[in-house]
């Protein structure tokens, strides 16, 4: 596992082409190794829509952005412990909010409810319809505070969303909760899209954001971002990147 990492990080460097504004011209910034379609790597290079996004931020910062992709306990414990000076692809939580100097939001996730083309839940109308349901998440994820507080219902653990759909095909669960377009992405991958459906109604439509350390550093560095992560929203940069990654 170290090699992957080692290896995503020295293919994935996002260069700029100018003296970074920013104290220091490289960042390295921390990321879940396999979460397509936001990042993956592909022939050994990470790519993905929020590589694009912070690609063109590292080009309007002047600065380069070196991503370190690991699995994500592993990706929170090693930035907590200072082994990058950002993290990213984050949902928000008071205790993040509090410890971190959370920056964006880079984009908006919908949280969705995917099911066997054949089942017999039409929809999900709020938590209280979890009730008895088997529930595939993703372990270390937070899916929100209404949701990770719940009771009623059995969550079933994956390393990934790939692995819980296939939880879900094997009648483990018999609904699993996953971002749309990750959940898409990997019923694409397994060719399987008509064999599972998304219900209509989302859970939530979540921010995701990027993090740096409560120092003086990771202020400077989360203000710079904040910044560009705004007008590139404002310009529009953000949506058309967006949809150039839309599932068909």
């Amino acid at each position: 596992m170290a090699g992957l990492a080692s290896a995503g990080l020295a293919a994935a460097g996002l260069a700029a082409p100018h003296v970074a504004a920013a104290s220091s011209r490289e960042w390295s910034m921390i990321a879940m190794e396999h979460f397509p379609p936001y990042n993956h790597l592909k022939g050994g290079e990470l790519v993905g829509l929020d590589i694009d996004i912070l690609t063109d931020a590292a080009r309007d910062l002047g600065i380069t952005m070196r991503m370190l992709p690991l699995p994500w306990q592993r990706a929170i414990l090693s930035f907590e412990t200072g082994a990058a000076d950002g993290l990213f692809q984050l949902t928000p939580t008071p205790r993040r909010i509090r410890h971190w100097h959370m920056t964006g939001p880079m984009r908006m996730t919908r949280l969705v409810f995917m099911v066997p083309a054949g089942s017999g839940l039409a929809d999900i109308g709020g938590l209280g319809g979890l009730s008895g349901q088997v529930v595939g998440t993703v372990n270390g994820f937070t899916y929100g505070a209404a949701f990770d507080e719940a009771r009623g219902f059995i969550r079933e653990g994956s390393m990934d969303d790939e692995t819980s759909l296939r939880k879900l095909l094997l009648g483990r669960a018999s609904v699993i909760l996953g971002g749309e377009a990750n959940l898409v992405h990997a019923a694409d991958r397994l060719r399987v899209r008509d064999r599972v459906r998304i219900l209509p109604t989302p859970l939530a439509e979540q921010p995701r954001y990027a993090a740096f350390r409560r120092d003086p550093a990771g202020a400077g560095k989360a203000a710079l971002l904040g910044t560009v992560l705004r007008q590139m929203t404002d310009d529009g940069r953000v949506d058309r990147i967006l949809r150039r990654h839309r599932p068909g």
